[in-house]
């Protein structure tokens, strides 16, 4: 059943956990509070129900963090719920398309949210599916955050260079050749 043919559920703010917290800018999460304010909740977010006694949390949150955070800084302590069945891998698979079909997600989210996927035991292609994107890119991604390179991922998510450029700097035999490549897109 989709979740936009589900009951709708009124649920305390404080009672839904936040598993997967992004950042967002000060604009963007502006932009939310008030189209909130002006026009109302477009859409519920996504939560299912807690599989470990965290105390006060009774669900934990799939998608629609910005809002949860709206509603909190609109004064309201409830806010319209679908309550889905899914594991904790599925939840993040739904988290990761709702942040990618997004206009203004981060490069940053983005990478993260591959990394997560890999880590939970999903392939390149599965995830490259899942979310839209070419199987290579996740790849890439992925090869990138397996080999720590932060200084590579930093100028992605910054847009200094294309995620090909980075592969191809992470898989250069010297040093110093990185070095020069990495220069070269600054």
């Amino acid at each position: 059943m989709d979740a936009t043919n589900r009951p709708i559920s009124l649920l305390r703010l404080d009672a839904i956990k936040i598993t997967n917290p992004r950042t967002r800018g000060k604009k963007s999460f502006q932009d939310i509070v008030d189209s909130i304010k002006s026009v109302g909740l477009k859409r519920p977010v996504t939560v299912t129900k807690s599989d470990v006694d965290e105390g006060a949390f009774t669900h934990d949150l799939v998608c629609g963090q910005g809002r949860i955070e709206a509603f909190r800084l609109l004064g309201q302590t409830e806010i319209p719920a679908f309550v889905i069945e899914a594991t904790r891998a599925e939840a993040l698979v739904k988290g990761l398309v709702e942040n990618c079909a997004r206009r203004y997600h981060t490069a940053y989210d983005l990478l993260r949210d591959i990394g997560r996927l890999k880590e939970s035991g999903y392939s390149d292609a599965d995830i490259a599916a899942k979310i839209g994107l070419s199987t290579e890119y996740v790849r890439g991604i992925a090869r990138l955050l397996s080999q720590g390179e932060q200084r590579l991922l930093r100028a992605v998510d910054s847009g200094q260079i294309p995620l090909s450029v980075a592969v191809d700097i992470s898989t250069a035999d010297e040093p110093g050749i990185q070095a020069v490549l990495q220069l070269a897109y600054k």
